[in-house]
């Protein structure tokens, strides 16, 4: 007696008990398999055929329970042949029922579970003996990825079932529903009852994929999968020629047809540096752009890719740039393969890097400048201006434009690079007579570091108030430290070490600033506004433009009724405040009293008087024939009790003039009160050219 799957004799042996005739196999096989036998008894007779074995992976037997996943087959064996078995759903709303036989040369009866009931059956076999199997939901599931690919691509999904550690198998099926050579695969779910499968591409046509539960026989069959012939794959650079300086972070944007996957080769041998690096578009965006670190290129950690949902591997780095330095400048051929054929070429032109230049910026107290959006945001808002002149307690924005710095800020920190790479010293320029000069400590514990790699610009954010100093040639915190003081003046520089792998020599770049006591100062002693409207306060500050202040004006002396009123303001870029004022409920000769605080920060108030006097009548002559006009102004001063009056007296028209009389709100009583607020203007304009 053999047992085969079509091809091998699976017996591993065969033994003869009670006109039985056993076969004993070395595992368990699910497959289609076939029985062939060939006996003779002791007088002669012989039984020769081939049939089907028909697997049941569950079986009961007298008074045995057991549980079955539904689809699977159930054998239940009797202890003679041609057995009568009656089998009946448990539950009251299950009405199966049915009347078998294990047959005349059998002992066992096939209970086929698929398209049953779940529920518990009941077996009574030979009238007396009982079994029963439970019939389960095995929830096997299948999923595949994309139901719409190419032939250059695998068929991806998953499986999962309600039990784990099962053996899968899953198969293509065309659309005559024969299974796809060599599309066969086996996968085993976890312990979650989960699984992924990958099969082999296919021609174009129409699929579907087949898993089925090895054990119980579970077939299940997937939504159809339509396979498109691909078109050529190509790969191409965005650009022909990228320009980077040496040091910086290149950007190499690889475009992708007909493929997801691509192979960029930078540099050859003959450069002394070449890399392979693999890119594989997994955003369908048809392009990958690929970082390179030129401060570090024999590192697989320099490369990079700007969008996370892509992916890139490094292939090989062929180089004998020594550990820890740079490329040299020059040009670094790139090319793109697809399908393992170079399909287009650009060039990587790395420039000699530069140290171009230091500012000094001011931004006010208390400004939280954290990232680069909040540097550009308060530049273009007027919050941070550049300066030569600072006041004490304001936020320093040192800025360092370098090119070739990038890559450097990439793969390590500013406190590793201080010494190492480069240097930024704050050293006071007036340290007065048998002083050593005073040596800001600028690090990151007292600054924040903005780097805007980019645009080759790196802020460095710091606030006077938070920084010590020391009296020695580079900062040190073990020695006797001091504070920034008014009208201490400092050169920041900084300097691309020669003993780094940035400069063949020292490269610096420096500027420098004064430290000024905050200031307010109200433009008056004595405002004089007018019982109206938009009355002007205004004044100057020494603090940085941006700072928020708060103007009061409160009534004094015996006026009546009191008045309170308020209003923020903000420190322009040219030093100036101003805000204006409604006096119009107020009376004449009433007095006040202008107090101007900043809101943040050390300033002290400024204060000044103010009295409110008769807003100003302006007299316009429309046009006339006359041709003679002359005008006389006259001003009468009255004691410092009363308000100062203005009067402007025009000579009478002829009698074909006609007169119109407009209430102005101009501030002020009159002509030499508008002649100073002309000159302060001039003088304001004056400022701003300068």
């Amino acid at each position: 007696m053999n047992v085969t799957d079509g091809e091998t004799n699976l017996s591993q042996s065969v033994s003869v008990s009670s006109g039985q005739v056993n076969v004993t196999l070395s595992q368990v096989y699910t497959d289609d398999l076939e029985v062939t036998y060939n006996v003779t008894d002791t007088s002669g007779n012989t039984a020769t055929a081939t049939e089907d074995v028909t697997f049941a992976p569950i079986y009961v037997a007298n008074e045995s329970n057991n549980t079955a996943y539904q689809g699977s087959n159930v054998a239940v064996v009797a202890s003679a042949v041609d057995t009568d078995v009656e089998v009946e759903g448990a539950d009251d709303d299950n009405n199966y029922q049915f009347s078998g036989s294990t047959g005349p040369n059998s002992q066992v009866f096939v209970f086929d579970t698929d398209g049953k009931t779940l529920d518990t059956y009941q077996f009574t076999v030979g009238g007396a003996q009982k079994a029963q199997v439970d019939v389960r939901d095995l929830g096997l599931e299948l999923t595949v990825d994309d139901l719409n690919i190419t032939t250059k691509d695998g068929i991806e999904g998953s499986v999962s079932a309600n039990a784990g550690d099962r053996t899968v198998d899953i198969v293509a099926l065309d659309d005559d529903g024969d299974e796809v050579e060599d599309t066969e695969t086996t996968v085993t779910l976890n312990g979650q009852g989960e699984a992924d499968f990958n099969l082999s591409s296919v021609d174009a046509g129409e699929y579907t994929i087949e898993a089925t539960d090895a054990f119980t026989g579970v077939t299940l069959e997937s939504d159809t999968v339509t396979v498109s012939k691909a078109k050529d794959s190509t790969g191409d650079f965005a650009s022909s020629v990228i320009n980077e300086q040496v040091g910086d972070v290149a950007e190499i944007t690889v475009t992708l047809d007909g493929t997801d996957t691509g192979t960029v080769t930078i540099g050859d041998y003959s450069l002394g540096y070449s890399a392979n690096v693999t890119v594989e578009d997994d955003n369908d965006d048809g392009e990958v752009v690929l970082l390179f670190n030129s401060y570090a290129p024999k590192k697989t950690s320099s490369f990079d890719v700007d969008d996370s949902d892509d992916e890139y591997t490094v292939e090989d780095i062929t180089t004998d740039i020594p550990s820890g330095e740079t490329l040299d400048a020059g040009d670094y051929d790139l090319e793109v393969a697809t399908g393992g054929e170079a399909d287009n070429v650009a060039t990587l032109v790395l420039e000699d890097r530069s140290t171009d230049s230091v500012a000094t910026w001011t931004a006010p107290t208390g400004a939280d400048l954290t990232e680069t959006e909040d540097v550009y945001d308060a530049i273009e808002n007027e919050n941070l201006t550049q300066t030569d002149s600072l006041a004490n307690g304001d936020v320093v924005v040192t800025q360092v434009s370098a090119t070739g710095l990038e890559g450097a800020f990439d793969a390590s920190n500013f406190d590793a690079l201080s010494g190492t790479q480069f240097n930024l010293t704050v050293e006071q320029t007036n340290p007065g007579p048998n002083r050593d000069a005073k040596v800001l400590g600028i690090n990151s514990s007292s600054a924040t570091i903005i780097a805007d790699g980019d645009n080759d610009t790196y802020f460095i954010v710091y606030d006077l108030d938070d920084v010590s100093a020391s009296r020695t040639d580079y900062y040190d915190n073990t020695s006797t430290l001091y504070e920034v003081e008014d009208d201490d003046a400092f050169n920041a520089t900084f300097t691309v070490l020669e003993d780094g792998d940035l400069a063949e020599d020292d490269e610096s770049a420096s500027d420098e600033f004064e430290v000024v006591t905050p200031e307010l100062e109200l433009d008056q002693d004595e405002f004089a506004v007018g019982n109206a409207a938009e009355q002007s306060i205004s004044g100057t500050a020494t603090v940085a433009p941006g700072t928020e202040l708060t103007i009061r004006v409160t009534s004094d002396g015996d006026t009546q009724p009191r008045f309170l009123k308020t209003a923020s303001v903000y420190v322009q870029a040219d030093g100036t405040f101003s805000s204006a004022f409604d006096f119009s409920e107020q009376n004449l000769n009433d007095t006040f009293e202008v107090t101007a605080s900043v809101d943040s920060g050390t300033a002290d108030d400024a204060t000044a008087d103010g009295i409110v006097g008769e807003a100003m009548e302006t007299t316009t002559a429309a046009e006339t024939t006359t041709t003679e006009e002359s005008t006389e102004t006259t001003t009468t001063e009255e004691s410092t009790e009363e308000p100062t009056e203005t009067a402007t007296a025009t000579e009478e028209p002829t009698e074909e003039a006609t007169e119109e009389t407009t209430e102005s709100s101009t501030p002020g009583f009159g002509v030499v009160v508008a002649l100073v607020a002309l000159v302060a203007a001039a003088l304001l304009a004056v400022r701003r050219d300068n």
